[in-house]
């Protein structure tokens, strides 16, 4: 994650840098081709705008690098939810509500914040939830 925004820390630099040198060979350019000009201006003109250009297009190429990179495990971004299951419940004793398959700590997962079982024998997908303690 820290390389990718020190890639795009580097290419905005590039990008501005070569902005100032772009836009300040382009105005030499037309400044030499006023009828006050010198010739010496032009080539110092289009100097500045080519280096300008080669800079432009090392920003670019770097936030196109950076985009392509992928997350530190090398598959994304992977995000892990912490399951806090209602009162005294264990896994290991859960029953299906439709069936009355026995369910294992796998068939819980979160699904819109919420956690929820799907049951492998019957397919049926139900929230779990918090029973009075009363």
């Amino acid at each position: 994650m820290a390389n990718k925004t020190f890639l795009y820390i580097g290419a905005g630099l590039l990008l501005l840098i070569g902005l100032c040198l772009f836009g300040y060979g382009l105005l030499n350019v037309i400044g030499s081709t006023s009828a006050q000009g010198s010739r010496t201006w032009l080539t110092f003109g289009i100097g500045f705008a080519c280096t300008g250009a080669f800079f432009l297009a090392g920003g670019i190429g770097l936030i196109v690098f950076a985009s392509r990179q992928k997350g530190a495990a090398g598959s994304g971004d992977n995000i892990t939810y912490k399951i806090d299951l209602p009162s005294q419940t264990k896994v290991e004793q859960m029953k299906c509500n439709n069936c009355g398959g026995a369910l294992k700590a796998d068939n819980v997962k979160m699904i819109a914040g919420a956690p929820t079982v799907e049951c492998p024998f019957c397919g049926t997908t139900y929230q779990l939830t918090e029973e009075p303690k009363w």
